[in-house]
């Protein structure tokens, strides 16, 4: 008798173990498990669980573009700095163009505004898209501070009459439109959010 009941809870125990077998879910998440039921030569169920990841590993080219991408909290400031460089472009040019004199106040003016912008630029670089980008920013910046320099000081020396005569001088102004072509690139690279290759910035 007392044989028949080990057989009989030996047997309850096995249906219990192989119906929780049978019913328990695949876990979800990033993996996936496999529940199978053995039963060994003395009457003893064995559960084996295989476990296997399906991740996949990001490729060279996801990991490049994740690589290129600009900072949320940079892209808007820096994309503000490349605005206030191309609007002291254009009224530089509006002003050349009408025949106005060359306003150095607010030539200053903007540069300043455009160096602020530029400091909270540096501050929002979290990453290192953002610090080449922004030292694109910086090197633009320079060269549009040059040459107003440059401008202020043959103004101030009369020597910007060619410029108020014909309005060919300044289409070809080398350095002048040089700034222009790589301002509007750094405006659609920061809208973008994405770091491109700088081959319009000398």
């Amino acid at each position: 008798m007392k044989l028949q009941w080990m057989v009989a809870l030996l047997i309850t125990g096995t249906l219990v173990m192989s119906a929780v077998a049978q019913e328990r879910p695949v876990p979800a998440g990033s993996h996936d498990e496999t529940y199978r039921q053995q039963s060994g030569d003395n009457g003893q169920a064995t559960i084996t669980v295989d476990v296997w990841s399906s991740a996949i590993a990001p490729t060279d080219e996801e990991t490049e573009s994740q690589a290129a991408k600009l900072s949320l909290d940079f892209a808007p400031v820096a994309l503000t700095a490349a605005f206030r460089m191309q609007s002291t472009e254009r009224k530089i040019q509006n002003s050349i163009r009408r025949g106005f004199p060359i306003g150095e106040f607010w030539i200053q003016t903007d540069l300043d505004a455009i160096n602020n912008s530029l400091a909270l630029a540096r501050l929002s670089a979290t990453n290192g898209a953002d610090r080449e980008a922004l030292q694109q920013l910086e090197n633009q910046a320079n060269r549009l501070r040059a040459w107003c320099d440059w401008l202020i000081d043959t103004n101030q020396k009369l020597g910007l009459a060619d410029y108020y005569v014909s309005p060919s001088v300044l289409d070809n102004d080398e350095q002048f439109q040089s700034a222009l072509v790589c301002t509007r690139f750094l405006i659609s690279m920061l809208a973008s959010t994405r770091l491109a290759e700088n081959s319009l910035c000398p």
